[in-house]
C-alpha cells in the first residue's frame, strides 16, 4: 500500500490508486479512523500537485501546444501562448522539484526500510500541502484574469508580499524566471532596437496600419503621418520603421513610472535610428562590391568600427550589469532607472554629436522657418504671383494637375529670386479627392486648404521632425499662407483702384484700408512677435544643449518651440494642448486644429472670409457702385467691424491670464491709438 501512496503522490493521472481504499466498506475493515483521515490527506495533496502538472503540461516551454488535457467546463478557453506565460510555468516546475525529489527518495527509504509507516510519508509531505493550495491560487488568478505579458510580472509582486517564507521564495523563482524574458526583451530593444516579442506581450508594441478612410481635418489625415513623411524610398522606410512603436499602458508594471517607459521608447528609438546610418550602408555595399579578399576584410573591420561607434568598449559592462539585474534576489526599481538613464545618457551624447555637427541641425531649423513659417517673406510673395494666373489658390478646385502646377510655380518662383538648392528638400502635395471631400476646412473646395509642404528629412533628424511633428508645421504653414495670400489679394486691390483711378467709392477705398492695415498688423505679429521672438530661444536653447551634448533637451526645446508657436497663433486648442507640450512623439493624435474649437481662430477665419469675399468684390464692383452691391458692401462692412469688437473684447479677456505678453503686443497693434474700439462702441 505505501508504494500505491507513493506513486499517486508523484502521478499526474486523472485515477488515484489510492483512492479505492477510502471506500467506507473497505476502509471500517482493514484501516483505523486516523489512517483513513491521513489518506484522505494524501489524497488532497495528490490532487493538488495533479491539477498544478496538469497546467504545466498545458502551457509548458517542452509541452506548448502538444498536450491537450480536457477542459472540466465547455466555456472554459486555453490561456493565449506567450514567452511569459512558459517562463511562469518553468518557475513553477523549479517550485514543484523538491516535492518530486522528496517522494522519488522516500521510495529509495521504502525499498531498503519496507517497514515505514504511513504517518512518516504524511509527515514528509504535508509540508507541500499550503504550498500547492498558494500555488494553485496563484494559477488560478492568471486564469480568470487571463493575464499576458508583461502584466504577469505586477501579478507575481503583488503575491510576493507574503508572511509564508515558502509561499515566498516559491514566488521568487517564478518572479525570477519571468524576469528572465523581460530583461532579455529589454535589453534588446535598448541596444539594439530590437527584440523578440511574437506573442505581443512587451510593453512596447508596434502600432498597426491606420486604415485610409479615417478622418480627415483640413486636408491632413491625422491618422496618416505618411502625407508628410520624407519624400525618399529609404527615408519613408525609416519613418514606417521608426514610428510604429508605442506604449501600451496597460502592459506596464505600475512599479514602472510612465517616465520611466517614455525614456525606454526614446533610447530604443534612438538606437534603431542609428541603424539606418547612411554611412554604414555604402560601407556595406562596399562590403558587398570587392571581390577580393583584402578589400572585403578591410569594409568588414570599417563596419564593425561604425558599428561600435555607439557602444564601443560599454557594451560588455552594460551586458554584466543586465546580468547583475537578473541575478538580483529582490525587484529594485532604483536599479532600473539608474540602468536606462546611464544608457540614455550615452545614447544622447551620441545622437546630439551626429545631429549638431554632421546634419547640420542649425541650418535645417532655419530652413523649417523659411519655408514652413514662411520666414522667405519674398518667396511667397514671388510664388503667389506665379500663381494668379492659374488662380490655384483663389478658389480654383483641386485637380489632377494641381499638385504639379504648384510645384512648378514653387520652382520659378525660387529661379526668380535665386534660391539655391535648399528648394529641392521641398516640394507641395495634395491628398485624395476622397480626403477632401470628408474634410472640414477653411475652405474645402480650394487648393490652400488642403496644400502639404513635403520636407526631405536629414538623416538622422527623423526623430526630430516625425510625422506629427510635420503635421504641425503644415498645420501652421497653411495658415500662415493663407494669411500672406490674403495680403497679397490686398495689395493687388490697392494696385488696381489706384489704376481705376476711382472717384466715387470712397467707402469701398475706407474699408479696404482697414483691412490693410489689420492683416498687416496681424501678418506683423506673427512673424515678429511670435515666430522671430521664439525661434531666438530655441537657438540659444540648441545652443546650450548642444555645449551639454544632450539630444533629448534639443528635442524637448523643439517641441516647447512648436506648442508655443502654435498657441501663439491661437492654433493650439484644448484637445491637443497636453499632447503638444509632451515629448512623446509615438502616441497617435489628431495634430490637426479645428477652426470651430478656438474661439480667437474662429473670429479670424470669419474676419478673413469676409477680406477674401470682399476683394473678389472690390473686382467686379462698379464705380459708382449700384444698389446692389451698396448692400454687399454694407454687409461686408458690418460684417468686419462686428468681428473686430469680439476680436478686441477676446484678447482683452486673454490679456488678463498668464504669459500675456505676445496678446498685449497684438491688442497693441491692433488698436493702438482705440479707433477700432471707439469705432465699434459708437456704432452700437
Amino acid at each position: 500500500m505505501i508504494h500505491d501512496i507513493l506513486f499517486t503522490l508523484f502521478s499526474s493521472n486523472a485515477e488515484l490508486p489510492i483512492e479505492s481504499f477510502t471506500i467506507p466498506e473497505v476502509a471500517s475493515t482493514f484501516l483505523h479512523p486516523g489512517e483513513i483521515h491521513i489518506l484522505e490527506e494524501l489524497i488532497r495533496i495528490a490532487n493538488q500537485y495533479k491539477e498544478i502538472k496538469k497546467f504545466v503540461q498545458q502551457y509548458g516551454t517542452l509541452t506548448a501546444g502538444l498536450f491537450k488535457p480536457k477542459q472540466q467546463k465547455p466555456t472554459e478557453e486555453p490561456l493565449p501562448q506567450g514567452l511569459y506565460l512558459q517562463a511562469f510555468v518553468d518557475g513553477l516546475e523549479l517550485v514543484v522539484k523538491p516535492y518530486r525529489d522528496l517522494v522519488v527518495e522516500l521510495e529509495a527509504k521504502y525499498l531498503q526500510r519496507p517497514n515505514l509507516s504511513l504517518m512518516f510519508i504524511f509527515h514528509q509531505v504535508s509540508q507541500y500541502r499550503s504550498l500547492f493550495g498558494f500555488l494553485l491560487q496563484l494559477i488560478s488568478g492568471v486564469v480568470t484574469q487571463r493575464i499576458h505579458g508583461c502584466a504577469l510580472l505586477p501579478y507575481l509582486q503583488q503575491h510576493c508580499l507574503h508572511g509564508n517564507d515558502a509561499n515566498y521564495q516559491a514566488v521568487k523563482t517564478i518572479q525570477k524566471s519571468v524576469y528572465v524574458i523581460f530583461l532579455k526583451q529589454l535589453y534588446g530593444w535598448l541596444m539594439h532596437g530590437k527584440f523578440v516579442d511574437h506573442y505581443g506581450e512587451f510593453f512596447i508594441q508596434q502600432v498597426e496600419s491606420v486604415p485610409k478612410n479615417s478622418i480627415v481635418a483640413c486636408g491632413v489625415n491625422s491618422q496618416q503621418p505618411t502625407h508628410t513623411s520624407v519624400n525618399m524610398s529609404d527615408s519613408a522606410s525609416i519613418n514606417s520603421e521608426l514610428w510604429r512603436y508605442e506604449i501600451r499602458r496597460e502592459m506596464l508594471p505600475y512599479y514602472f513610472p510612465a517616465s520611466w517607459a517614455e525614456k525606454v521608447l526614446f533610447v530604443g528609438q534612438t538606437v534603431l535610428m542609428c541603424h539606418f546610418d547612411p554611412r554604414q550602408q555604402v560601407v556595406d555595399r562596399a562590403t558587398v562590391s570587392r571581390n577580393d579578399s583584402k578589400g572585403r576584410k578591410g569594409a568588414a573591420l570599417a563596419a564593425a568600427s561604425g558599428k561600435d561607434n555607439l557602444w564601443g568598449e560599454h557594451e560588455q559592462e552594460l551586458f554584466r550589469k543586465f546580468h547583475q539585474l537578473q541575478n538580483e534576489k529582490n525587484l529594485n526599481v532604483t536599479k532600473f532607472e539608474h540602468l536606462v538613464d546611464e544608457i540614455k545618457e550615452q545614447v544622447t551624447k551620441h545622437m546630439s554629436m551626429i545631429v549638431i555637427e554632421k546634419a547640420d541641425l542649425e541650418r535645417q531649423l532655419r530652413l523649417m522657418k523659411d519655408f514652413f513659417l514662411l520666414g522667405r517673406g519674398e518667396l511667397f510673395s514671388e510664388f503667389l504671383t506665379q500663381t494668379q494666373s492659374l488662380k490655384l489658390l483663389i478658389g480654383k478646385e483641386i485637380n489632377d494637375g494641381t499638385t504639379r502646377d504648384l510645384n512648378r510655380a514653387l520652382k520659378l518662383a525660387a529661379n526668380s529670386i535665386n534660391v539655391g538648392e535648399d528648394i529641392e528638400q521641398f516640394s507641395f502635395e495634395l491628398p485624395d479627392k476622397d480626403e477632401i471631400e470628408n474634410s472640414f476646412c477653411y475652405e474645402t473646395k480650394s487648393a490652400i486648404g488642403h496644400i502639404m509642404l513635403k520636407y526631405k528629412v536629414k538623416w538622422p533628424l527623423h526623430l526630430l521632425f516625425s510625422p506629427r511633428i510635420l503635421d504641425r508645421y503644415n498645420e501652421m504653414f497653411r495658415f500662415l499662407l493663407r494669411i500672406k495670400k490674403i495680403q497679397h489679394d490686398l495689395l493687388q486691390i490697392w494696385s488696381y483702384q489706384r489704376e481705376r483711378r476711382i472717384k466715387h467709392n470712397s467707402e469701398v477705398v475706407q474699408l479696404r484700408n482697414k483691412l490693410m492695415f489689420l492683416i498687416n498688423n496681424l501678418q506683423y505679429y506673427l512673424q515678429v512677435d511670435v515666430l522671430e521672438s521664439q525661434f531666438a530661444i530655441l537657438m540659444a536653447a540648441i545652443a546650450n544643449s548642444a555645449k551639454q551634448a544632450d539630444f533629448e533637451r534639443i528635442q524637448r526645446a523643439h517641441t516647447i518651440f512648436q506648442a508655443n508657436v502654435l498657441s501663439l497663433c491661437f492654433l493650439l486648442t484644448s484637445s491637443n494642448s497636453g499632447e503638444s507640450s509632451s515629448l512623446s512623439t509615438t502616441t497617435t493624435m489628431a495634430s490637426v486644429t479645428q477652426a470651430q474649437e478656438n474661439p480667437v481662430l474662429t473670429i479670424l477665419d470669419s474676419i478673413l472670409s469676409i477680406v477674401d469675399r470682399f476683394c473678389t468684390f472690390c473686382m467686379l464692383c462698379k464705380d459708382p457702385m449700384t444698389n446692389a452691391e451698396r448692400k454687399e458692401f454694407v454687409t461686408y462692412e458690418q460684417g468686419f467691424m462686428n468681428h473686430v469688437d469680439s476680436l478686441l473684447k477676446l484678447l482683452i479677456g486673454l490679456k488678463a491670464g498668464p504669459s500675456s505678453a505676445p496678446l498685449s503686443q497684438l491688442l497693441l497693434r491692433l488698436d493702438f491709438n482705440h479707433w477700432f474700439s471707439s469705432n465699434t462702441q459708437s456704432a452700437s
